[in-house]
């Protein structure tokens, strides 16, 4: 797959990502994304797809939004337990036939984008608190989404 392919794939994730996480809601669908860090979202995301598959990405981005709302929103706590229960359900599965060290790199960059994505969530909450919270309740009231809130 050319690296094109690959960010408009990783575009599209994004994009319904988006979705889940609330900043395509009640706002009309551009101004939610006058919110988005539209650039720095493309450089997150341009070469995920070795490491985890869309449906996993999508899953840790909400854990990542989730943790950023306990930082930015009023009444939001985050439950460690739920939390880790999240992450390993988001990596789950791994991928098959890595040595041990191969493992770790993998970790890692799992890790990595988990804190990369977790950041330009509290950039954008930061910038615009009132819709990311906003947006943080409206998942919350989603029975649908999983939360990992107490």
């Amino acid at each position: 797959m050319n690296s094109r392919s690959r960010l408009h794939r990783a575009l599209v994730a994004t994009a319904a990502v988006a979705a889940v996480s609330g900043f395509i809601g009640a706002a009309s669908a551009q101004e939610a994304d006058d919110d988005r860090l539209d650039n720095a979202w493309a450089d997150v995301v341009v070469d995920q797809e070795p490491i985890l598959t869309e449906a996993q990405f999508a899953k840790l981005n909400n854990l990542a939004f989730q943790a950023a709302a306990t930082k930015i929103c009023d009444g939001y706590d985050l439950d460690q337990n739920k939390f880790a229960e999240g992450l390993s359900d988001a990596t789950y599965p791994a991928p098959d036939g890595l040595s041990e060290d191969e493992m770790k790199q993998w970790e890692t960059a799992v890790y990595f984008r988990l804190g990369t994505t977790y950041g330009l969530f509290l950039a954008e909450g930061n910038a615009k608190p009132d819709d990311f919270c906003t947006s943080a309740d409206d998942l919350k009231a989603d029975s649908s989404v999983p939360n990992v809130w107490k």
